[in-house]
């Protein structure tokens, strides 16, 4: 079946609002472990289908944020979901409260109750309309992301569109580029600021129902962190101030040099060569077939992945008028299916969603196939997002497929990209839990402490001379700052791991791959800080872990740098 055929229909509430009623008191009046384990089924059973109507209303509706059908669906799902969480932390509760517990653990796994414990911390009856006011503004930003329409040269784009333009090696098509979006973005500031003022009061409403002093504690329980804390968090952040950021400094000073730039602007940020950075030299048919040589010769399990995802038509990834912009996984469990949904503009961020997103396709393809209880089959998403970022170096071996010649340039300015990423990703974090800590701030000081911020963390770039970028504004088209607060860390934590799979990687691949292999075959079954043990690397927290990696990765840069001026 392919994406396309599958039958939405609304899951009636008063029909699943009875269902979970029966399944609380058939879990009651269960006279033992068996039969309260096969509620437990049914009641996974009902989620599943849940999720996977629900997933499939997103799908539809970002496809096309015009279609009025399918956001009266997400509409549906802003409403009720958490009303739907409610029942589901009820059915927890009963699990925790079993006379059973011990057998159920034992015949399920202990790390499902460890995650209701968290699961009971994120939720209040009392929060619930705050959490559906929070899910509409969600939806409300995105519709305003999505309602773009810039105009560039003779041409009517949107976001991901401008794209390529912000990539050209000409500098002030760039510069013209980022300073469209920001004028356009002006326009839209007082939108932009009422919402996301409307959702930090929100979240500080719900967090105080909850009986938090404020949304940052909330926030963590939400996300499901089960593994480490705020306080782990603040040792990253300042190993990443003290280490890391000297470390990107040197890095930066280099890829100036080498721009004949005396500085970077926020326009060069990612632009490592002074032709501008590869671009694929295929069609987007011939890179879907490149895509399924390289799984074909990865390995016999990634063949037949990419065989599924190709016959069930479960790419989506031509921009265009009216879709959501950005890129995602989802999933469909009850056919077992991963989505990819995209955004190509004719830059290498293209292959990377062959590889990055199919990262995630990969790993929820194998878990559902292969963890019997659906409530393990994917982890938190720090764990997702080491499937995915390691899976953009796995990928390396095949870049001349999509690159050619210029295969070697891509892997410089990939991994240059990655070591950039993890300054930012840590900002993004700390300016969530600073405007968190402070909710009444005025969009005004929400700006200046983004600037601040700039600073601390990227003081080798400059967003002077773009409108609203230099104001203070470019956190405003981070989809994650609104729609998933606290998520963009787990980035962070996910690509460090990924260095430690590219330096053992170019020590020895195969040995490589089969360890990341036995990280997806994990799921969710294990916490993220224990797959990260049992992978033999050193913990994302620790003091040493950067300074470690630094010179290995160090070793790696300059080794493609050397082969690009041996090129030459």
């Amino acid at each position: 079946m392919k994406l396309s055929q599958i039958q939405y229909e609304r899951p009636d509430k008063d029909e699943i609002i009875a269902k979970y009623n029966q399944i609380l008191s058939d879990f009651d009046t269960a006279k033992n472990a068996d039969e309260q384990i096969q509620v437990y089924q049914d009641c996974i059973q009902m989620q599943k289908h849940l999720n996977t109507m629900a997933s499939l209303a997103y799908i539809r509706f970002t496809l096309d944020t015009r279609d009025t059908f399918y956001s009266n669906e997400c509409d549906f799902y802003d409403e009720m979901g958490p009303i739907f969480e409610d029942y589901g932390i009820r059915f927890a509760d009963k699990m925790l409260s079993s006379p059973y517990r011990e057998q159920l653990e034992q015949r399920l796994s202990p790390l499902i109750f460890l995650n209701y414990e968290i699961a009971k911390k994120a939720f209040h009856p009392n929060a619930i309309e705050q959490m559906q006011e929070d899910n509409r503004l969600c939806t409300e930003y995105k519709k305003l992301l999505s309602s773009a329409k810039i105009a560039f040269r003779g041409e009517e784009l949107n976001i991901p569109q401008l794209g390529k333009y912000k990539e050209s090696p000409d500098r002030e098509t760039r510069r013209q580029a980022y300073q469209a979006q920001g004028q356009w973005m002006k326009e839209h500031a007082q939108q932009f600021d009422d919402i996301f003022d409307k959702m930090v009061h929100v979240r500080d409403k719900m967090a105080k129902n909850c009986g938090y002093e404020n949304y940052v504690q909330l926030g963590y329980y939400r996300m499901g962190r089960n593994c480490y804390s705020p306080q782990d968090i603040a040792a990253f952040r300042q190993q990443v101030l003290q280490v890391w950021v000297p470390f990107l400094q040197q890095i930066k000073a280099q890829q100036a040099q080498d721009l004949n730039l005396d500085h970077l602007k926020l326009f060069d940020d990612s632009i490592w060569l002074q032709e501008g950075n590869p671009q694929p030299k295929a069609t987007v048919s011939e890179m879907f077939e490149n895509g399924k040589r390289m799984y074909h010769e990865m390995s016999s399990d990634t063949g037949e992945f990419i065989d599924y995802m190709l016959q069930h038509d479960l790419f989506d990834v031509l921009a265009r008028p009216g879709k959501s912009g950005g890129g995602y996984c989802t999933e469909l469990p009850e056919y077992q299916m991963p989505f990819i949904f995209a955004n190509f503009n004719g830059t290498y961020e293209d292959v990377d969603v062959l590889t990055h997103e199919a990262g995630h396709a990969y790993a929820s393809y194998r878990a559902m196939r292969s963890i019997p209880l659906y409530e393990l089959t994917q982890g938190g998403m720090e764990t997702c997002e080491v499937h995915s970022m390691s899976m953009e170096f796995f990928a390396w071996k095949w870049m001349p497929l999509f690159f050619k010649e210029n295969a070697e340039k891509y892997k410089y300015m990939h991994i240059g990209n990655a070591l950039s990423f993890i300054p930012y990703g840590t900002m993004v974090d700390y300016f969530q839990q600073l405007v968190y800590e402070k909710p009444d701030m005025t969009p005004a000081e929400r700006k200046s402490l983004w600037l601040d911020l700039e600073k601390q963390f990227r003081p080798y770039l400059s967003n002077e001379g773009i409108t609203y970028m230099e104001e203070g504004g470019r956190w405003q088209c981070q989809s994650h700052i609104f729609e998933r607060p606290f998520y963009y860390i787990d980035y962070c934590l996910a690509q460090t791991v990924a260095f430690e799979f590219l330096i053992e990687m170019h020590r020895d691949y195969d040995k490589a791959f089969s360890c990341y292999q036995q990280f997806l075959n994990a799921g969710g079954s294990k916490t993220f800080t224990q797959l990260v043990q049992d992978a033999g690397f050193p913990s994302v927290f620790s003091e040493e872990t950067f300074s470690k990696m630094i010179p290995q990765l160090k070793q790696i840069l300059e080794s493609l740098r050397n082969n690009l001026s041996s090129e030459q």
